[in-house]
């Protein structure tokens, strides 16, 4: 093999044991949760799992902070100068329950860590201050349509907070993803959240 082909397999490699740690982590719990376990379900030796990411602790704070950064970036995939504020908006709502159903393991994993923040302190900061970044871009996002008068004034800040929170609940609530009709309903509901002017 050559070295790309040797680096393609090596980053797929730690890429199977870092979706592994993240299920089992976000199933089972950090205690409950083995290095043992994870070399098993990624279908790697153990030293394997120790040589790509140490120990544990490092490879949990990996499973919170890696996949943050992309998470924010198609949150935040929505045109705030769109020709039509409204119809963006639904497709925004769309999108966040589509990204948030197709990561509903991970986000488990962050409502964890949010709920022991004494215990993952790092961990925790590193969601606050990414969950600031989602939260000022759905704030500008609702200062836009209120500019535009195609949504009520309200405290965009308080707004966005409420939404995301409306988010989490909404989609980690089901153990399986909601239905179409199920989904058309919560768009509904998040529409009128927002204050749309008609």
């Amino acid at each position: 093999m050559d070295n790309n082909t040797n680096k393609r397999t090596l980053e797929m490699k730690k890429m199977h044991v870092l979706q592994a740690a993240t299920e089992l982590f976000s199933v089972k719990s950090y205690d409950a949760t083995t290095m043992s376990d994870i070399s098993k379900e990624a279908d790697v030796s153990f030293g394997s799992v120790a040589s790509y990411y140490g120990n544990k602790e490092a490879l949990f704070a990996i499973c919170i902070e890696q996949p943050l950064g992309e998470f924010v970036t198609n949150f935040l995939d929505f045109n705030i100068s769109s020709d039509s504020f409204l119809d963006e908006l639904e497709k925004m709502i769309k999108g966040h329950l589509t990204l948030f159903s197709k990561m509903k393991v991970y986000l488990r994993l962050i409502v964890q860590v949010i709920a022991q923040h004494e215990r993952f302190p790092n961990e925790f900061n590193v969601i606050v201050q990414h969950t600031r970044l989602i939260q000022n871009g759905i704030a500008k996002f609702i200062q836009k349509g209120q500019e535009l008068g195609q949504l009520m004034d309200g405290d965009g800040e308080k707004l966005s907070v409420a939404y995301v929170n409306f988010l989490f609940g909404t989609v980690l609530s089901y153990a399986f993803n909601p239905s179409r009709e199920e989904q058309d309903e919560f768009i509904l509901i998040a529409k009128r959240m927002f204050g749309p002017v008609i």
